[in-house]
């Protein structure tokens, strides 16, 4: 689709919908100014995923609305409904559980997904059914509330055991009035609001205004309530507070295709819960752009929306002011923290968010659903999508025994019945290029080139040199295939005449060469211990003052070579099981004094 053959839009905000050959929606989005917006997607400075949607597009939609905050509600239910290929989409995406406090004279509290206009009071979203059981649970085990008797109550003639047990007033046989009623109503709507600090408060009044009329055993009941609070939310009324905010703060991860977004409720200066959501379709788009898919999301459903929200990131705030400020019925504030406690909770929500990311993009990995290998060919830019990945590692001790482990890893899963190891031979003095071409070359000349296929991607583990040798190893092979490096310092991705690639350890594509790299690395090593045998009692450590037989057993796992073992800085030395800054320190110095025993003439 070209700018010539858009329609005539307005000036006015809406939503605007690409289509595709087929009549495909593959991208929603909102604009305070539809003319404008669509425009930028057809100029040269356009954003790559912009020019894509441009290019895939035969006809353009679009849907003028009031204000830019109708807007932004518009646009999360078409992006719900339609699911966009170019829009970053929740992953998990589903109807948010909630608690729902009943509109009745003795009100219950049940579970429910769905928010009607019916009177009652509903509390969440909370993140997941379990999280909604767990707090009924402790709802159930402080507040004497109705738990049976049906929506309306209905008569009984008998009370429910829980009643027997002290948990509950029987409204059910007329055991409690109203008035009686609605004040253990109230604490649970001040306990479920995230003040608990609140909830005891009016738990104690109630406690010593019995105790003043002397129906000492009211006091008792409001006192055990009292106690199961304080010992099932670690409410201490006598530790101050750090902050009396009642605010939300949000944190974003990102790796490549794949983010997570999380925003965590303070109430009364506690954290009292917790959202998270996993996105896709997230390359190359923004932190902003993340968190407003997020918030599109769960502010639309979100009953109680506090008077400040903390962001990482910079979004329309005066847009998205207006539509919390209408949700929340007064002023809500946004806010970019730039220094302060505010921002020592925005990192924690960002660490958390890292966290929750990594689980996930693990999760998916065990399932079989790697999305490293797809992130890998956009990532390296590879011709084509890797799907068989060789690894290699070369692996020593201290010059002698060295082997070569060859590792296989499918759809980003080990296929380990095609793992194979070999002796490295012809070697006077430790050589790991040497070492590493003549493992590759033997992969590819040797009967191994008869029972294997052809992988489309080679692993090396090591830096340019050792990436050198393997591509003189295949040339001598009269093969061409490509190869990375992986390189531990920083765990760096090394290109053949390109330059190397840093990111974070999060990405899926380096979460990927990182297992293949560590799984080469476990293989060889573990053949190299095999072909010590026994007979290998000592070692050159053995001469290190205060190395044992468990620190160099946890040297020699740690390092491959003597000449990494060599060159490992004392920090390095030190962070191996076992080892500490002073056994680290006489292994250094150890090596220097060697190194200057043979350099003597």
């Amino acid at each position: 689709m070209t700018a010539a053959e858009l329609p005539v839009l307005p000036t006015q905000p809406g939503c605007y919908l690409f289509h595709a050959e087929g009549g495909e929606v593959i991208y929603v989005g909102k604009a305070i100014n539809l003319r404008s917006r669509v425009r930028s997607y057809f100029s040269g400075a356009a954003p790559q995923k912009a020019r894509l949607t441009s290019q895939r597009a035969v006809r353009l939609e679009f849907i003028v609305t009031k204000s830019e905050v109708e807007a932004l509600i518009l646009e999360s239910n078409l992006i719900k409904r339609y699911k966009p290929h170019y829009n970053v989409l929740l992953k998990d995406d589903k109807s948010y559980p909630f608690l729902k406090l009943t509109n009745e004279a003795f009100p219950m509290l049940l579970f429910t997904r769905r928010v009607i206009k019916d009177g009652a009071t509903y509390f969440g979203p909370y993140p997941n059914p379990g999280s909604v059981r767990k707090v009924q649970e402790l709802v159930g085990s402080i507040f004497p509330l109705r738990q049976n008797s049906g929506v309306p109550l209905q008569k009984r003639k008998k009370p429910c055991l829980r009643f027997h047990m002290g948990r509950c007033l029987a409204p059910c046989i007329d055991n409690v009035t109203p008035e009686e009623y609605a004040k253990v109503v109230q604490q649970v709507r001040t306990f479920l609001e995230g003040d608990v600090a609140g909830t005891a408060a009016q738990l104690g009044e109630e406690m010593r205004s019995a105790a003043q009329r002397q129906d000492f055993e009211l006091a008792t009941l409001y006192r055990d309530r009292l106690g199961a609070l304080q010992r099932l939310t670690g409410y201490d009324s006598d530790v101050a507070r750090p902050s009396e905010d009642d605010l939300d703060f949000l944190g974003v991860a990102q790796a490549g295709n794949f983010a997570m977004a999380q925003l965590f409720q303070m109430r009364r200066g506690r954290v009292v819960g917790r959202d998270k959501r996993f996105l896709t379709n997230a390359e190359g788009a923004t932190e902003g752009e993340i968190l407003e898919r997020f918030m599109a999301d769960y502010y639309a459903q979100v009953m109680q929306v506090p008077p400040l929200v903390l962001l990482p990131a910079e979004i329309d705030h005066e847009v998205w002011a207006a539509f919390l400020s209408g949700r929340a019925g007064k002023r809500v504030e946004l806010r970019v923290p730039q220094r302060g406690d505010k921002l020592e909770l925005m990192g924690m929500a960002r660490r958390n968010a890292a966290t929750g990311l990594e689980a996930e993009l693990a999760l998916l990995e065990k399932r079989g659903e790697a999305p490293g290998v797809g992130e890998l060919q956009n990532l390296a830019g590879l011709e084509a999508s890797p799907y068989r990945i060789e690894g290699f590692d070369i692996s020593n001790l201290m010059g002698t025994h060295t082997v070569a482990s060859i590792v296989v890893f499918e759809g980003g899963r080990a296929k380990k019945s095609e793992y194979r190891k070999m002796r490295i031979s012809g070697l006077s003095q430790p050589d790991d290029f040497y070492s590493m071409h003549q493992a590759v070359y033997r992969r590819f000349t040797g009967s191994l080139a008869d029972k294997m296929p052809l992988p489309d991607l080679l692993l090396i583990d090591g830096g340019k040199g050792q990436l050198s040798a393997a591509r003189r190893a295949l040339k001598d092979a009269g093969l061409e295939l490509p190869m990375l490096g992986l390189a531990k310092k920083q765990e760096t991705i090394i290109r053949e005449g390109a330059p190397e690639i840093i990111v974070p350890e999060t990405h899926p594509a380096l979460r990927l060469l990182i297992n293949i790299r560590d799984e080469a690395h476990r293989t060889a090593v573990g053949y190299n211990r095999k072909q010590r045998g026994a007979a290998m009692t000592r070692s050159v450590l053995d001469d290190v003052p205060g190395i044992g037989p468990a620190r160099r057993d946890a040297l020699l796992a740690r390092f491959s070579s003597i000449d990494e073992l060599k060159n490992a800085e004392v920090d390095d030395l030190a962070r191996v099981p076992g080892m500490g800054r002073g056994a680290a320190e006489a292994v250094k110095e150890f090596f220097s004094g060697f190194a200057n025993e043979q350099a003597a003439p």
